[in-house]
């Protein structure tokens, strides 16, 4: 029962910020069809409005957005955008679970497929600033096992770790680990000596157990609105400690649901949305109905500060913190 969600939870709204507040969008991923225009298979409904959704972002406070890279696909995307927004946009680069078989079945097979992720690293490292923020995303997701075999994305997410200690990369890990744990831990954990930048678990969803296990081991742990969804998950933000606390949108998923409980009680005080219209009716320079974006960040924010029982500005400006402190962003 949706009443039983929030059972026990902290009741207030938090207040509005009574300053402007910076923002860092972890996981955007620019790539997605959804910001081609594209919502069910090839159909496109409007033309690509990415460059719009970074102008709203920045209007919103969020100044910095990181482009996850998914796969090699990715790569000369993301750069792209990156180069014409030097001071908001960075970039991961690696090979997302879902993204797992691909390197054993392109042309010329696995070892090909790393050579090509080398030199994609090493190139991006090269450009002067580099916007390269971490290696990743890499890990399991025992979710999508349709996408990607586990033997796939096990072998897959131990191939990456092994280039990344081979290459003495001075960069944190972009991890995900969803409905794998226990298996995420068996193989991160005789890296661990290894990996002297950690890195943040993005996007997470489990228990407040499994959140402590990975800031036991040196990790920051991100979360967006797929994490508000479930009781384990809401407990689970709830106990992350300020430290070690990033948020993202995961646009254009991940999006806070505008009729469920958690919006209804933790952004009371959030102020309306941005003007939206559906995708059939697009509108350059105009959010589309139900795609998540960064200028929605504070929305995130205001919902781990609802449940926490703490103010917005603590939640932004930890998130903030710890964001530069692990990617630099530009602002050290």
């Amino acid at each position: 029962m949706a009443s039983d969600l929030l059972k026990g939870l902290p009741t207030q709204a938090p207040a509005k910020p009574s300053k402007p507040l910076r923002y860092a969008d972890v996981a955007v991923t620019a790539t997605a069809k959804e910001f081609a225009g594209c919502y069910r298979g090839d159909k496109q409904y409007h033309p690509p409005d990415f460059d719009a959704v970074l102008d709203r972002a920045q209007a919103a406070g969020v100044e910095k957005v990181m482009l996850t890279g998914m796969s090699l696909a990715d790569v000369p995307v993301n750069l792209a955008i990156a180069a014409s927004r030097p001071s908001q946009c960075f970039v991961t680069i690696g090979i997302h679970p879902y993204h797992a078989a691909e390197p054993d079945s392109g042309d010329g097979g696995e070892d090909a497929h790393f050579s090509q992720l080398e030199e994609a690293v090493k190139s991006a490292l090269a450009l002067e600033p580099s916007p390269l923020a971490a290696f990743g995303e890499l890990g399991l997701d025992w979710d999508r096992t349709a996408v990607a075999s586990k033997e796939a994305q096990l072998r897959t997410f131990k191939r990456q770790l092994d280039l990344y200690i081979s290459l003495g990369l001075d960069l944190p890990l972009f991890l995900h680990c969803r409905a794998a744990y226990d298996d995420f831990v068996a193989v991160i954990t005789p890296y661990l000596d290894r990996l002297p930048r950690r890195g943040l678990v993005h996007s997470f969803v489990g228990s407040a157990a499994q959140m402590r296990g990975l800031v036991d081991m040196g990790f920051d742990v991100s979360v967006n609105g797929f994490a508000f969804s479930d009781r384990e998950s809401l407990e689970m933000v709830r106990e992350i400690p300020l430290d070690k606390l990033q948020i993202e949108t995961d646009a254009p998923w991940g999006e806070i649901v505008a009729s469920s409980e958690v919006t209804k009680r933790y952004l009371a005080k959030a102020g309306p949305l941005p003007p939206s219209k559906k995708r059939d009716k697009f509108e350059m320079g105009v959010m589309v109905k139900t795609r998540n974006e960064s200028c929605l960040l504070e929305r995130v924010a205001f919902v781990v500060a609802g449940l926490k029982g703490v103010t917005v500005e603590e939640v932004a400006e930890a998130a903030w913190r710890n964001s530069v402190q692990m990617f630099g962003l530009g602002e050290r």
